[in-house]
């Protein structure tokens, strides 16, 4: 579904069970979202289902992963559990904020880190796990590659409206022969072209790559095991939503707080594979 389409269903809030974040969303009114994960109702939550972060099981259609289950916690010790639905609304990455802006979603439930760039036109909670990028090439690294700047004179690629995008841009900037950069609607395109030889490396989640290769071992795609991201501390992520949501962030940041300390976001963590969960959790 391209974007236009989408920013149209959205501004239209058009009267069908799949578009309910439309009369809820918190752009009618402020304060809708905190209100709906106490006392229950539908919250449309924005992904580009990327398992195990944030995904949409094929079998069941149910929204699973790391974030829902944070999210499922909330409401639970909210005293909502069992009249909250989290309904998700899948889209490519670059998609969730103008989705949100324009209604279509309540929050963004993805590995989106909290830049300043982004806090200038939505809100954020505090950081939720942090999340790096990872350089993945095809097996065995046929390349040599091991750093961002070993990318000059390669391919390399990501996918649209991520941050890795300009870490790839930057790079190519200071080569004397620079990167061909190609950018992906989603990230198993980029993990494709890899494993096919038609992309030297790729800047993704480093998350989302060990779980994909965990899965299935013949992707024909690694991690580089002594890549180094530039700076772990920018690379924290966050829930996003409209700038009329001060009361949900607020609530959600003391839970959360509680959460992290009683040891609960760790085993969220532990479940989905995640581990050692310090490194997610520690700037």
């Amino acid at each position: 579904m391209k974007l236009r389409k989408l920013l149209q269903l959205g501004i239209a809030c058009l009267s069908l069970a799949t578009m309910v974040a439309c009369s809820d969303s918190s752009a009618s009114g402020g304060g809708t979202l905190l209100s709906t994960l106490k006392n229950g109702g539908t919250v449309t939550i924005g992904t580009s289902s990327d398992a195990p972060l944030s995904y949409v099981d094929s079998s069941s259609g149910q929204l699973m992963g790391v974030l829902p289950d944070m999210i499922s916690e909330f409401v639970k010790r909210e005293g909502a559990s069992g009249k909250v639905k989290l309904q998700p609304a899948t889209m490519p990455f670059d998609s969730l904020i103008p989705s949100l802006q324009s209604g279509r979603i309540d929050i963004v439930g993805d590995a989106m880190y909290a830049t300043d760039a982004r806090k200038k036109i939505i809100d954020f909670t505090n950081t939720t796990f942090y999340n790096p990028e990872g350089l993945v090439v095809p097996k065995g690294n046929p390349n040599n590659l091991h750093k961002l700047s070993d990318l000059c004179g390669h391919s390399a690629g990501s996918y649209q409206g991520t941050t890795y995008i300009d870490v790839i841009n930057q790079t190519s900037a200071k080569c004397a022969k620079p990167i061909t950069l190609k950018s992906y609607p989603k990230i198993e395109d980029v993990m494709a072209d890899i494993s096919a030889g038609r992309l030297d490396a790729g800047v993704i989640d480093a998350s989302l790559t060990a779980y994909a290769v965990k899965q299935n071992p013949n992707l024909g795609i690694e991690l580089v095991s002594d890549y180094q991201p530039p700076s772990k501390s920018s690379d924290g992520c966050a829930f996003g939503v409209t700038k009329d949501n001060a009361g949900f962030i607020n609530e959600w940041n003391k839970v959360y707080a509680q959460m992290t300390a009683d040891g609960t976001v760790a085993k969220i963590l532990q479940k989905w594979g995640l581990t050692p969960t310090d490194y997610f959790l520690t700037p």
